[in-house]
């Protein structure tokens, strides 16, 4: 007999006061002979008008397709590869599809960020891939903690100590981004992660952590209610963005 999945999952996304939400989510989960695949992913698309819409729904159907496809090998029994390599071949998947998209729109600078968590449950480790400034946090007793550093212009300003803190939240370059899918520099980060009991993954656009910082970030036992919390608490701040945040954790 097949057992549950011995984890939850919960998303939220809201356009704010913009008037296109640019940012894409997926939740997708793939029963396999070994057990439960999972992947979670954020993407928040830039180029103007529809355009940012198209390449972050471009980034993440690829993503999507390439994990199917990975469990569909897994089901047949075929010799597969690691969750490193399915990401890798993931994220040069949705490059391309970007890219296609930029070209059937005729837009300039259209490309997206893309944060993605792969996890093998039966393995109890997955792998986080990510490019741009959404962000990937490893939940420890409910409390975030970093894993992906932003490719950013302040980001990199603040690594170099040109930038304090303080100033980097309100500089004016703080969204222009150094790496993303469509532009030229589209190098992406591979990040392999461990769960433990109690612990999880969770995913977020610059929407989220740009109206509430982490430090008053907490999720408990309800994991779909406390986003759907953060998201109205963003939104009570301004909501001057995209918000969209997704979510897993191992039962305790």
């Amino acid at each position: 007999m097949r057992l549950a999945p011995r984890f939850r999952m919960a998303a939220v996304s809201h356009v704010g006061r913009r008037k296109n939400n640019e940012d894409f989510h997926r939740v997708l989960l793939l029963e396999v002979p070994q057990g439960h695949l999972v992947l979670l992913a954020v993407a928040d698309g830039m180029g103007g008008l529809e355009a940012g819409e198209w390449a972050s729904k471009a980034a993440i159907e690829a993503l999507s397709e390439a994990v199917r496809a990975y469990g569909e090998q897994l089901r047949s029994g075929r010799p597969v590869v690691g969750l490193s390599r399915v990401m890798e071949k993931a994220f040069s998947l949705a490059e391309r599809r970007v890219q296609k998209a930029a070209q059937e729109l005729g837009a300039r600078g259209v490309g997206t960020t893309l944060t993605a968590f792969l996890y093998a449950d039966w393995l109890k480790e997955g792998v986080v891939g990510h490019i741009g400034d959404s962000r990937a946090y490893l939940l420890k007793g409910g409390r975030p903690v970093r894993l992906t550093e932003d490719h950013s212009w302040v980001a990199e300003r603040l690594k170099e100590g040109v930038l304090t803190p303080k100033e980097a939240e309100r500089h004016p370059y703080r969204h222009v981004l150094t790496r993303a899918l469509g532009l030229p520099e589209a190098r992406f980060d591979l990040i392999p992660v461990r769960l433990a009991p109690g612990e999880g993954l969770l995913l977020a656009t610059d929407g989220l952590y740009g109206a509430v910082p982490e430090t008053e970030w907490h999720l408990g036992k309800d994991l779909q209610a406390d986003l759907e919390a953060l998201l109205s608490e963003a939104l009570r701040r301004g909501g001057d963005d995209n918000v969209t945040a997704v979510a897993l954790r191992l039962d305790g």
